[in-house]
């Protein structure tokens, strides 16, 4: 969400500014132990002044001592009410401790004082999105709404996933996998162009975060967006926040994604169905209803349940199922479940893979995602090799796997078996597996794959290899080109952390680090490596090559051809830190 702020801010009569700046400058590097005393001390000479109760309660909250932290930060808000980060911090706190509502406010505060506090806007919007999840399953209390079948009538009353429309006001959320540079680079082989007709299906599209971030990208373009969905709850909390936006050319249609070919909808470039497939009583039919009314070159975008990932998920599922048969009222079925989930041993399976804190935020504050992952009706995992025979069936090539989450972003190189073997001798002779295999087995050593996300296509080879001579290299993001200019300003190492633990060092050479210093959009990698003399040295480019894999793998760039649109990369405000912790575009400010 977000990091707590510090900035010097001395005035009148309180601590000189060469102390303010000792104490600012132990927090910057995490030296909380020897700043508290001076912060303490600094509050006691100067009461009244709000700069030391300001580094107190970042120093107590980095420490864990939330309700002193809480205190510390009300002072300083109190005293500083014209600053800013005072209440971004309070806000920040105040959301982890589950205060969501005190929050929000603490956000708007700081949002008011400085409208393009970008942090500040995004910590809104994204409390506010929070707060609806905390407070959805009073729909199961009050007043049902119907549905056919247990699936619908579940979307109908919990529309998934939660969101207020308010919040567009504050941040755009980024639907990862439909990010047009990507869908362009693995789908399209790096030649569409997003200026010329486009057509989108959203199957399944919830309250709308795919619908939104694509219309958004390709407002103001030929494209044709059309979003079907089950729940009309969900539909109409969508269309409240396009129209927010002001996005409206969005098609939305009430109905089934397994009726789309009896629906005139026609034919479509793209299709983006991410969390649903896995919730049909047939998977295999809905994927067949999909393709079916996909164009003749055209692509999908999949996300399904990763079986080795959820098994910790399906165990309680399993409990839950036995501890609360017998219970009508689903309103009461939810909170009894809840109380269990609260009280988990620290011996518990889900409680130790998910971890408490967790629990705490992503179900026992959010109802919709509580009772979508613990209490559906209906739903099914795939591991890694099910997922390309899950595809073939419908005559589909996978073209690459992909993340579906920002924070905690998948990438490609989980899949590899290489990650996890260090000895080249072994490496060597398991790469005679077949592909599926070892992606299996990678899978099963990773054990964090709790969904796959991928690209598919009719045509075996869609995508465009980022390494290939007409290939054209773009940073993805904001902090895409953070990083890749540090990696060109400097010869040192980096460490990448990922997702599953695995610390990653990345030492390009010389000449790798000169090549990406050249990217800009629109040379393509003949010309760039033509300019550093080396496309007549097989040995360099083939050690570029291999350089290259990382940030390919990362998402550092992505590549389009000549014919392809260039896009602008995503204006995220990340904070690098070391190690590199293996992000990805979440929530854009606005």
């Amino acid at each position: 969400m977000g990091e707590a702020k510090l900035r010097k801010k001395t005035s009148g009569t309180g601590p000189h500014p060469k102390e303010s700046e000792t104490l600012s400058t132990l927090i910057r590097q995490g030296r909380f132990h020897e700043g508290e005393p001076i912060a303490r001390a600094m509050t006691e000479r100067f009461p009244a002044h709000g700069f030391g109760w300001k580094a107190l309660g970042v120093i107590l909250k980095q420490q864990a001592h939330k309700q002193d932290a809480l205190a510390a930060m009300h002072k300083a808000a109190s005293l500083m009410p014209q600053d800013s980060e005072a209440c971004f911090n309070l806000g920040l706190l105040q959301q982890e401790m589950g205060l969501l509502k005190e929050a929000a406010a603490s956000f708007q505060r700081a949002t008011e004082i400085a409208p393009d506090f970008s942090d500040a806007r995004i910590s809104l919007g994204n409390t506010l999105h929070q707060i609806i999840g905390e407070n959805s399953g009073n729909a199961f209390f009050g007043e049902k709404k119907q549905g056919d079948g247990a699936v619908r009538q579940q979307y109908e009353n919990l529309p998934f996933p939660s969101r207020d429309p308010e919040g567009e006001r504050y941040v755009l959320r980024v639907s990862l996998p439909d990010i047009l540079g990507k869908i362009n680079q693995y789908c399209f082989g790096g030649e569409r162009d997003f200026s010329k007709p486009f057509r989108v299906l959203v199957a399944g599209c919830g309250t709308g975060d795919s619908a939104i971030w694509l219309g958004y990208q390709l407002k103001g373009t030929p494209a044709e967006v059309v979003a079907v969905d089950i729940s009309q709850a969900s539909i109409e909390v969508a269309q409240a926040r396009a129209k927010v936006r002001g996005l409206t050319s969005i098609r939305w249609v009430h109905g089934s994604l397994l009726e789309v070919n009896s629906l005139g909808l026609g034919k479509f470039d793209y299709i983006t169905s991410l969390g649903v497939l896995h919730h049909l009583p047939d998977p295999v039919a809905g994927l067949a209803a999909l393709e079916s009314v996909l164009a003749d070159n055209g692509a999908m975008a999949i996300m399904l349940y990763g079986a080795v990932g959820r098994e910790q998920i399906y165990a309680m599922q399993r409990i839950l199922r036995q501890l609360t048969a017998g219970i009508d009222d689903p309103g009461q079925k939810l909170a009894f479940a809840k109380q269990v989930i609260a009280n988990l041993p620290t011996t518990n399976g889900f409680r130790v893979r998910e971890g408490m804190e967790a629990i705490r935020s992503q179900y026992l504050q959010d109802d919709t995602n509580f009772w979508d992952t613990l209490l559906h009706e209906q739903d099914r995992a795939y591991t890694a090799s099910q997922v390309r025979e899950y595809l073939a069936f419908a005559g589909l090539h996978l073209q690459g796997f992909i993340s579906y989450q920002g924070v905690n972003a998948i990438t490609s190189l989980q899949y590899d078996l290489n990650l996890y073997i260090q000895d080249a001798l072994h490496r060597e002779r398991l790469a005679t597996l077949p592909v599926a295999k070892r992606e299996d087995l990678a899978e099963a050593l990773d054990g964090s794959l709790s969904l796959h996300t991928v690209y598919a296509t009719r045509a075996a080879q869609s995508s465009l290899d980022p390494k290939a001579k007409n290939a054209i290299l773009s940073p993805m993001s904001h902090r895409s080109r953070q990083i890749i200019a540090y990696l060109c300003q400097s010869n040192q190492a980096i460490t990448i952390s990922l997702r599953n633990g695995v610390s990653l060092p990345y030492n390009p050479f010389p000449a790798t680090r000169a090549f990406l210093a050249r990217l800009d959009g629109y040379r393509d990698n003949a010309e760039i490596t033509r300019l550093l003399g080396l496309d007549d040295n097989p040995d360099a480019l083939r050690l570029l090559h291999q350089d290259l894999e990382i940030p390919i793998a990362l998402h550092w760039i992505v590549a389009r051809t000549v014919m392809g649109s260039h896009v602008e990369p995503l204006p995220d405000r990340t904070v690098l830190s070391s190690p590199l912790r293996h992000a990805e575009p979440t929530s854009l400010p606005l």
